[in-house]
């Protein structure tokens, strides 16, 4: 049974379950190189089907996730025109709608985006009607609501299987809820509450904050996180303080503005945080969203009960709040899914229109759960060898096929310091485990200002994070709950005497990591790269970050991993089996 699901918001993303596991995901943003694009995702789809070797035909379901749509050229428009944006969000006064019209018009050539009447909702026939064009308009379809592929992913994803646990849900917006807290066991997912998105959430919270600090609504969330703990003690107490007057749960709701325009809440947050430091304003966000966001879950757990967490929903996207959640004395266990906005709502919808599809033809579903990260196009030797030869690459660098081209990575990593790898399957969501990444000497501190300076040009602020290997992981992490991290999605303190080591990985500030814990049964070529660098240094870990340039998706294909090389300063790039390194 070959089910497909279908998340058509910001981060549009496909995802393909065979007989009820997960064998294919991608982003669209990958293939369009247009970062977070938004809409039916059709190259996505192309590309799974044909690396799997399915014809449209086979597919028995196709799962939207969200009851409804929006159009693409309004939802890239929040994206990526900044003026719509700040309109939209109440930062600038509105300009008349004919201009704001002819902008979203020159958008929409822009990014090659037919103009549509409505410029927010479609209609049921516009929302289906690319995906009809595309795989056949006999294919079946079913849309679920958004939270429910939420919790889906969370809790199928996990393989917590017949060991109940709290499935939670927290975002800014989905289907007119921002949260629920449901029960998982075995097949059972039943939902016991839901919380309203209007007239706010802690989602949107956190949101206009980022938003009132300068920075892109719905996108440079994670930076406030980053900047957080540069704060002074006394300036993020003050802040903090500053901001509950905002911001707070309200009778068993994740959380409540008390306004409910969009403009009105940016003007209360400038107003609350006025003549209060860039940093701790980020701080005093930051807090508010781990109180309240724990406040809320002990609560779900004294109605509800459970002692494992799932979680699902772009808040806990918030590796820091998820490392609260972890330390309270209740949780035996806890599952964050990968990438959880909502790009990770395909895989949700996936799991719920199987589950659907079995019970509709009698059969019992064995949904697996989500495992390996590693979903997206291969890169093969055929395809690097082509893209030398046409880029005529030999005559301007020095190009090799090692025979252990891992060895050769480790050996580059300790005298040069960094490596751009891109090998093997594409990593699905916003975090590079190892097949898309620059990697890095985490025991040279100097690498966080080459990489910054000649590659990623990101805030000074923000720091890097490590990939250890599994059997190393105690001598570097204070995990003593025995957590899996296969996925970035929890950041942990650090053992003092282990910091020198990965000083370049870890927050500067509060010596915090969001650690990729690597079993060599997940990804055995990364794990040997890494296996042979400990062997040359002591040290059984790399300071891992995505291959992108700044503000740019992540390479998918060997020819945007070439185009990033020659646009950056990486001195080296691990092409498959093949090493590129500039004379």
């Amino acid at each position: 049974m070959i089910v497909l699901g279908i998340n058509e918001t910001h981060c549009a993303t496909a995802a393909v379950l065979r007989d009820g596991r997960v064998v294919g995901c991608a982003s669209e943003e990958r293939f369009t190189r247009l970062k977070n694009d938004a809409g039916y995702p059709r190259r996505a789809v192309d590309a799974l089907l044909a690396h799997l070797d399915i014809r449209p035909a086979e597919i028995d379901l196709v799962a939207l996730a969200g009851t409804g749509g929006a159009s693409r050229e309004w939802l890239n428009g929040l994206m990526h025109d900044e003026a719509y944006a700040r309109e939209y969000y109440g930062v600038a006064w509105p300009s008349p709608r004919r201009r704001l019209e002819r902008r979203m018009r020159r958008l929409g050539r822009r990014l090659g985006i037919p103009a549509t009447r409505d410029k927010h909702g479609l209609s049921p026939e516009q929302r289906l009607a690319p995906l009809r064009d595309h795989l056949g308009s006999e294919v079946r379809i079913a849309c679920l609501d958004h939270h429910w592929c939420h919790a889906a992913a969370a809790w199928f994803g996990s393989g917590f299987g017949d060991r109940a646990a709290l499935v939670l849900t927290n975002d800014n917006s989905g289907d007119g809820l921002c949260a629920t807290a449901s029960t998982g066991r075995g097949l059972d997912l039943v939902r016991h509450e839901a919380a309203p998105s209007a007239p706010g959430s802690v989602g949107s919270f956190y949101s206009f904050a980022t938003l009132a600090l300068g920075m892109k609504f719905g996108e440079h969330e994670y930076k406030v996180m980053g900047l957080a703990p540069y704060a002074s003690e006394r300036g993020a107490t003050r802040a903090e303080a500053a901001l509950r007057g905002v911001f707070d749960l309200d009778g068993g709701v994740p959380a409540t503005f008390r306004w409910r325009d969009r403009g009105e809440r940016y003007q209360v947050l400038q107003r609350a945080t006025l003549g209060l430091r860039f940093d701790a304003v980020a701080a005093g966000a930051q807090r508010r969203l781990e109180d309240v966001l724990r406040r809320w879950v002990r609560l779900m757990r004294e109605r509800h009960g459970g002692a494992r967490l799932a979680l699902g929903g772009g808040v806990f996207m918030n590796v820091k709040a998820n490392m609260l959640l972890a330390a309270e004395e209740w949780v035996e266990d806890l599952f964050a899914f990968p990438s959880c906005g909502d790009e990770s709502n395909a895989v949700g919808a996936a799991y719920l229109g199987y589950v659907e599809e079995c019970v509709r033809r009698g059969e019992t579903p064995r949904p697996a759960p989500f495992g390996p990260a590693y979903l997206g196009p291969d890169v093969t030797d055929a395809e690097v060898e082509a893209i030398i030869r046409e880029r005529r690459l030999e005559g301007r660098y020095a190009i090799s096929c090692p025979e252990r081209i891992e060895e050769r990575i480790a050996d580059l990593l300790v005298s040069d310091g960094v490596v751009a790898r891109c090998a093997g399957r594409m990593e699905f969501g916003a975090r590079a485990l190892g097949n898309r990444s620059i990697l890095a000497n985490p025991s040279d501190p100097r690498v966080v200002g080459l990489i910054n300076r000649m590659i990623k040009n990101r805030d000074f602020w923000m720091p890097f994070a490590p990939t250890v290997l599994a059997e190393r992981a105690g001598d570097y992490l204070v995990n003593d709950k025995g957590l899996a991290s296969p996925y970035m999605m929890l950041a942990m303190p650090t053992r003092p005497e282990a910091r020198e080591a990965i000083a370049a990985a870890i927050h500067p500030h509060d010596a915090t990591a969001r650690p990729q814990i690597l079993e060599r049964d997940w990804n055995p070529g990364y794990h040997d790269v890494i296996r042979a660098f400990e062997q040359r240094t002591g040290v059984g870990a790399v300071l891992n970050t995505s291959f992108n340039l700044h503000g740019e998706p992540i390479v998918c294909t060997a020819a945007d991993a070439v185009d990033t090389f020659e646009r950056s300063g990486l001195p080296h790039l691990a092409l498959g089996n093949w090493l590129i390194s500039k004379k």
